[in-house]
């Protein structure tokens, strides 16, 4: 970083002798080409807030841009004529000598508000008073500072120089489609990159997107990385990483809405299907978590703990990346979440060439809807506000064992309402034997997906710190163990369930919070189902036991996160494994009514949805329309034969102790007895083992 200039001549210094300017009589003031004693130019002879001015000008106005139309007219370029006119000039706007302009440059290019918004968030949210009583020294401990953003202008300086930059790295990575360029880009300047562009998405409010299309070639920067990075390791035994370049990647794409990468031929689709399999059905191998799902209450340190310093560590994706002429270090958003939204719009896109099982369901549609865009594939540029959330939570959920966490209600008022989505699963045989090792089920066997309707309702209720999470068992959502046949739960949970129900604003008195507990129901091809869970307050993760009409469907855990654009992604799992074990799972995304990635063609409440349609194995599906009630579904006969044609439900073969032994078996099975996410199942096989050949 360059030393700071010495300050410029206050304003009230400046006069026309000083500009080259002489006074006539009659007091018109008449220019002259030079001043006459130092025989220097007029321009020259400019205060350097003058010059700088004139630069701002050169940059935000030399060039109209027009619609559609590749010229960028805030281009720095612009100022190269102005630059080269004298040394004088030069020395007066350089970076090193004017840091003040191109932060004005800066506000002028890019997006602000959100960084506005969120340094304030920060500096509300992050300060630390220093505690009460004093340290051992008997000095008084000091009070965690939050980083100044708008104090020095070298700061934005420094950035715009570096976003510039790196357009031009993006550009010629995508011009050769390749990551290592000797003297342009390697790894590390790619990653910094990703950074930068995640940032710039989540902060865009108009001026950032067109940044990343006139300038970057956004679309091919990142296809650079999906042949050279995530291709190439599907093809290596075992199962490929999981890793925080990864994520971003995935996440740019989600949010650019250029998830479709790959997908230009049918070699391509496959070659793009084999590789996000291992992602989204080998659930014991991938993490979905800010904090392991089974802790009720966090962090595991109280918010004054002086003894530990935040450990971003913990979550082994954390990096450090530079930001503002910075070093700040944090983990990105979950891979395995974004990849699940990128397959569930890859199937809608590409259903002939997945495969999916006949035993599959789907939404019952009207001749309205027929033909239009399906569930998944709206595609938008969120507002920067909209992200304001995820951001928040990726920031104050970096460690589960001092990071402070979100307010208890941050994610207030984002539940309720009507969902739909999807969720898939393989048979149960076959997902056991890929927790005992068979990896080449991942990659070759067949899934089915099905239709998922919710209606959920919240209930903020408050009570002792101590009694967060509930005191029910954590697979029944901390609720009672119980089978609600009459309703009665439901019923509980929106009086409070023994709590004190209360207002967002109120406040609560000293060791005490407030908890969002959520009620509802739920439909799919199996019929009728009853929903009950809660918000985890620290990072706002969804909970929800769902429990069928029929008992033979058994009953389930649901948890996922809600993410902006209106989705709610995560994973099912069954009951009967203890929840330190690998139980049988599978991927779910759902998108709420009303919110900005739900398609308008599809219906708002569940009261005017024609329900699920359920496919038998011949592939024989009758609509199954109408309303129906908690205790009568309108799709809630089925045979049996056309139970054991929608595998991947333990419960429906079995009885409920015989499916309790089989799905501890298949935990058992993975030689893990500890839920250690992070060991992979089969990874030591060879080649010829580890893929489809």
């Amino acid at each position: 970083m360059s030393p700071k200039p010495s300050s410029p001549p206050p304003a009230s210094s400046l006069n026309f002798a000083s500009a080259g300017v002489s006074t006539s009589p009659d007091g018109q003031g008449k220019g002259k080409g030079k001043d006459t004693m130092s025989g220097r130019g007029a321009l020259e002879c400019l205060p350097r807030e003058l010059l700088a001015l004139i630069a701002f000008h050169l940059v935000t106005e030399g060039r109209q841009e027009e619609e559609n139309d590749e010229i960028y007219g805030k281009h720095p370029s612009n100022l190269l004529p102005l630059l080269f006119t004298s040394k004088s000039i030069y020395e007066a706007i350089c970076f090193d000598n004017n840091p003040q302009l191109y932060n004005s440059l800066f506000r002028a290019t890019f997006d602000t508000k959100a960084l506005d918004r969120r340094y304030h968030w920060m500096k509300k949210h992050l300060h630390r008073p220093p505690p009460s009583n004093p340290n051992g020294n008997g000095e008084k401990a000091k009070g965690k500072k939050v980083f100044d953003l708008f104090a020095d202008p070298r700061s934005w300086a420094i950035d715009y120089k570096t976003r510039w930059e790196q357009s031009f790295r993006m550009r010629q990575v995508a011009k050769y489609c390749r990551i290592e360029i000797p003297g342009v880009c390697d790894k590390e300047a790619y990653v910094a990159d990703l950074w930068n562009v995640w940032f710039l998405l989540t902060e865009n409010d108009n001026k950032n997107i067109k940044f990343l299309n006139t300038q970057c070639d956004l679309k091919g920067f990142v296809l650079a990385f999906y042949k050279e990075n995530l291709l190439k390791e599907s093809l290596v035994p075992g199962y490929p990483r999981d890793t925080g370049d990864k994520a971003l990647a995935v996440w740019c794409c989600l949010l650019a809405g250029i998830d479709n990468l790959g997908e230009d031929t049918p070699a391509e689709v496959d070659e793009k299907i084999f590789m996000l399999r291992p992602y989204v059905f080998a659930c014991a191998k991938y993490d979905t978590h800010y904090a392991p799902w089974h802790y009720r209450k966090l962090p595991f340190c109280p918010p004054d703990c002086v003894e530990h310093e935040t450990d971003a560590s913990i979550r082994l994706k954390a990096m450090t990346y530079k930001r503002f002429g910075y070093t700040w270090k944090r983990a990105p958003p979950h891979f395995v979440l974004g990849i699940y939204l990128v397959f569930m719009r890859l199937l809608e896109r590409q259903p002939d060439r997945v495969g999916l099982k006949a035993g599959s369901s789907t939404f019952s549609q009207s001749p309205f809807e027929a033909g239009l865009p399906s569930l998944f594939s709206a595609s938008k540029l969120i507002p920067s506000i909209e992200h304001d959330r995820e951001w928040q939570r990726n920031t104050m959920c970096q460690d589960p064992h001092t990071s402070p966490g979100l307010p208890p209600l941050a994610f207030s008022g984002l539940v309720k309402g009507f969902w739909r989505g999807k969720f898939l699963f393989y048979d149960f045989d076959l997902y056991r034997q890929i927790l005992a090792g068979n990896m080449r089920g991942v990659y070759t066997g067949t899934f089915a997906e099905q239709a998922a309707e919710f209606e959920l309702y919240e209930t903020i209720v408050k009570l002792p710190k101590e009694k967060i999470g509930g005191e029910g068992p954590l697979l029944a959502a901390g609720f009672k163990d119980e089978y609600d046949e009459d309703g009665s739960q439901q019923t509980a949970i929106k009086g409070g369930y023994g709590f004190e129900i209360c207002d967002e604003d109120e406040e609560v008195q000293e060791g005490w919070t407030k908890e969002i507990l959520i009620s509802g129901r739920a439909r799919t091809s199996w019929g009728w189902a009853k929903m009950r869970g809660r918000v985890r307050s620290w990072d706002g993760l969804v909970i929800m036991e769902m429990t069928y009409s029929r008992h033979v469907m058994g009953r389930w855990i649901w948890r996922g996160y809600l993410h902006t654009g209106g989705y709610m992604v995560g994973r099912w799992r069954d009951t009967f494994t203890a929840e330190n074990l690998r139980g049988y799972e599978g991927a779910f995304g759902m998108i709420r009514a009303g919110d900005a990635l739900y398609p308008d063609h599809f219906p708002k409440r569940m009261e005017d949805s024609l329900g699920v349609n359920a496919n038998v194995h011949q592939g024989q599906g009758q609509g199954q329309g109408g309303h129906g009630n908690h205790n009568q579904g309108n799709n809630a006969q089925h045979n049996s034969s056309q139970h054991q044609n929608q595998s991947g439900q333990a419960q429906s073969s079995h009885s409920h102790s015989t499916s309790s032994t089989a799905t501890t078996s298949a935990a058992q099975a993975s030689s893990s007895t500890t839920g250690n996410n992070n060991t992979s199942p089969g990874s030591q096989r060879s080649p010829t083992q580890s893929r489809a050949s």
